[in-house]
């Protein structure tokens, strides 16, 4: 039964149970600010409709359960190292407003709230309300952000892909025989032989031993997929599933007489199924298996398992910055479609931009028109889309580092801008266009179009030919001239924001704004470092979200903390 945490406070609490000097030190640590500030911002409404409405046992403090999840999270934490923690740690209990009697939690509590926050965006709602609160009491500035990607692994092992198809048969394998005795039996016993009794067998091999030992491993998903495909019991198992998909994924049938690679002799394995060929590495999709254990995680250019997605604040003025967003995708997820879904969930969350800062790998016209149509400036530079591919996925025009070496700032200042060709052509960087480069405001030397259309994707802006005639940059124009003698500009608004971010990502003024995005690179670290993102105990898609939205938030309330007992010690008087 849904019941809200009693206001009432207790005099059996540990502040009026300790010595003056003991409690006098207590207000001043962290405990102080948290039981203040971040207590009262735990909204238990949005966990209402978790819990029945009937008059049963009353749920555990909603208020309670939320910022033990923060202190795990902020201390990087197990459950059993959360519940000693809870039980005996006096700050925890000052901080949580809770008496000695109160201060317990059992594991499957924690385990069963985790579930709760994961239904219904829960998590996403108790970050971005607390999230908001703070910066609205603190007085933080949310115009200016920053945006980057960081790669997390879940708690899997990286495979080999002989590995993989063995720990997937492993993996059906055991499931089938506990849930299905019957049918295991009914196997040749080699199959328990192979994968069962003489585990990581075929995958503790050699490059040239597994070269040979695969089409064996993939001959078995392919008998074990035949022999079950018609028993609708086995094909609910979520084993089989993964196997079958494997074999979709890496395998395909030929024909008997193409023959297949010869099994190692001598290996106990038996010899491979003929009809069975594994597919070429390079043509195997990026979003396939990776792993039976974490079947979301995906294979990118950084390695195997997720990318995440974090918008931070980033104002001069601001005490303290706040991650106000983030997202999980698959690894194989290019941060080019990152942007509008996160600048959509800034918008609902009442946390929107008006300037993001973002490497090369959110740059592109399209996106930069996208941003505009949702008031966001987006700041990143654009790759040349006429230069020859990179062997990274990403590179970036501008770097980071603005060294003397790197042509961008000396100890003298700032680097000159490159001079233009006098007798050059004009790049659109000189006409003026509204914000979401739809509408061509003015040409270079300040006219305005006769008329403008939209043809399609394209902007059409018409220039008078009694301006254009008398133009001294006529022979310089990139429009081009009609019958009539009026000039046109004709243009894509994705192709006019990448020439004219082109240009501007050249400036001294530019590299200057961009500067602070390097910044967020330290809160990636901090992360996955002091708060464990980067050696998550936990798998599957859902989950890291919600790891990842209890660490952000986390990060956000130490962050307020630590600015606040700050505070109080500039205030405190001398002595104390």
């Amino acid at each position: 039964m849904f019941v809200k945490t009693d206001p009432q406070r207790s005099m059996l609490e540990c502040e009026f149970l300790l010595p003056p000097e003991k409690r006098a030190r207590l207000e001043k640590s962290w405990a102080e600010p948290f039981r203040q500030r971040v207590l009262p911002l735990v909204d238990e409404e949005v966990f209402r409709d978790a819990y029945c409405e009937n008059n049963g046992r009353p749920n555990k403090s909603i208020r309670l359960l939320v910022c033990v999840h923060i202190l795990k999270e902020w201390n990087d934490l197990t459950d059993e190292q959360v519940l000693d923690q809870l039980e005996y740690n006096l700050q925890w209990h000052y901080a949580l407003g809770i008496t000695a009697e109160d201060a317990h939690v059992c594991q499957k509590t924690l385990h069963n709230f985790r579930v709760i926050l994961m239904g219904n965006d829960r998590a996403k709602q108790t970050f971005e309300q607390i999230t908001r609160e703070l910066a609205k009491v603190d007085g933080l500035k949310l115009g200016r952000q920053r945006l980057d990607s960081t790669h997390v692994l879940s708690n899997i092992a990286v495979l080999t892909r002989l590995g993989l198809f063995v720990e997937t048969v492993t993996h059906f394998l055991r499931e089938l025989r506990k849930e299905d005795p019957d049918a295991f039996e009914s196997l040749d016993a080699g199959y328990a032989r192979r994968y069962l009794d003489r585990e990581g067998y075929f995958s503790d091999a050699k490059r040239a031993q597994a070269r040979r030992r695969l089409p064996v491993v993939a001959g078995d998903v392919y008998a074990l997929v035949s022999t079950f495909e018609t028993d609708a019991a086995v094909r609910e198992l979520p084993s089989f599933e993964l196997l079958e998909r494997l074999f979709e994924e890496q395998c395909e049938v030929v024909s008997d007489d193409a023959g297949g690679d010869d099994a190692e002799s001598g290996d106990g394995a038996g010899d491979g199924d003929p009809r069975v060929k594994v597919i070429e590495p390079q043509t195997v999709a990026s979003d396939s298996l990776q792993s039976p254990h974490d079947p979301d995680a995906t294979y990118g250019h950084k390695g195997k398992g997720f990318e995440v997605q974090v918008s931070e604040t980033c104002d001069d003025d601001n005490p303290y910055e706040v991650i106000t967003g983030t997202e999980v995708n698959g690894a194989h997820e290019s941060d080019q479609n990152a942007v509008e879904p996160m600048l959509d969930q800034l918008a609902e969350s009442e946390m929107l931009p008006e300037v993001e800062l973002a490497d090369t790998g959110y740059g592109s016209g399209a996106n930069i028109v996208a941003s505009g149509q949702r008031g966001v400036d987006l700041q990143a530079p654009v790759p040349d889309p006429d230069a020859p591919p990179s062997t990274e996925h990403f590179t970036a025009p501008v770097d980071d580092d603005f060294s003397p070496a790197a042509g961008a700032e000396s100890a003298a200042g700032p680097a000159a801008e490159p001079a233009a060709d006098p007798d050059g052509p004009i790049d659109l960087s000189e006409f003026a266009f509204d914000a979401t480069y739809h509408e061509v405001r003015q040409c270079p030397e300040g006219h305005a179009p006769e008329r403008q259309d939209m043809a399609g994707d394209q902007v059409i802006a018409t220039f008078s030919a009694d301006h254009c005639e008398s133009c001294p940059l006529a022979s310089r124009c990139p429009t081009r001239v009609l019958a009539s003698g009026q000039r046109q500009l004709r243009r894509a608004p994705a192709n006019i924001a990448t020439e004219v971010r082109q240009a501007e990502q050249q400036s001294g003024a530019f590299k200057e704004r961009y500067r602070k995005r390097s910044g967020i690179e330290s809160t990636n670290e901090e992360l996955k470092g002091r708060h464990g993102l980067g050696n998550l105990r936990i798998r599957g898609k859902p989950r890291v979200e919600l790891a990842v939205r209890l660490k952000s938030l986390a990060l956000n309330v130490k962050r307020a903390m630590q600015f606040h007992v700050s505070n109080m010690a500039e205030l405190a008087p001398c002595g104390c």
